[in-house]
């Protein structure tokens, strides 16, 4: 059994390799908690998520379906997507995740540069994404979010606020990561 399954869910471009450059660095970043990966293709994006009113999708919407089309092949299942999430409240969200729980759910789609019309950067939204993955990943066992504003674990109400924090959790997150994995 794989301690963490990455899967894509497809939008509108492709995120073939966001889940690749995320499947060889988290085991680096969680260490023992998520070692053993498996990576899949075979989402569609469910269309019973998409709110026509604001052009997103919801966030909490396609971890439901998340869960329901699971096969028991992993501890915890990561579907990574390049559509628009929210949240209600919230306007947007860069993901969401049971906390704690088996699922979560990445968007790169407002961590793309081209999102905020900067020119394209893979180094940077492979940077964005993998700290996203980890705050997500982080959340299903439990953790919640982290008032340093450097750690992994800090919450992001912006981009800004994704750029200001490291991929690394703060000496606390890392302990309590430790005791629940």
């Amino acid at each position: 059994m794989a301690d963490l399954s990455i899967r894509s869910i497809f939008g509108e471009h492709p995120t073939t390799e966001v889940i690749r450059q995320l499947a060889d660095n988290l085991p680096t970043v969680m260490g023992p908690a998520v070692y053993d990966i498996s990576v899949s293709h075979d989402l569609a994006v469910a269309e019973c998520a998409y709110n026509l009113d604001r052009d997103q999708y919801e966030a909490g919407i396609l971890l439901s379906v998340l869960r329901s089309v699971s096969e028991p092949c992993a501890k915890r299942s990561l579907a990574v997507t390049d559509v628009d999430l929210y949240s209600p409240p919230l306007n947007f969200v860069f993901g969401q995740a049971d906390c704690p729980g088996r699922f979560a759910v990445l968007s790169i789609h407002r961590l793309r540069p081209g999102f905020y019309d900067k020119e394209a950067d893979a180094e940077l939204l492979l940077d964005r994404s993998l700290k996203e993955a980890v705050h997500e990943v982080a959340h299903t066992f439990g953790l919640r979010h982290c008032t340093r504003p450097t750690c992994v674990m800090s919450f992001s109400n912006s981009i800004l606020d994704v750029d200001r924090k490291t991929v690394n959790f703060c000496s606390r997150c890392l302990a309590e990561l430790g005791e629940r994995s």
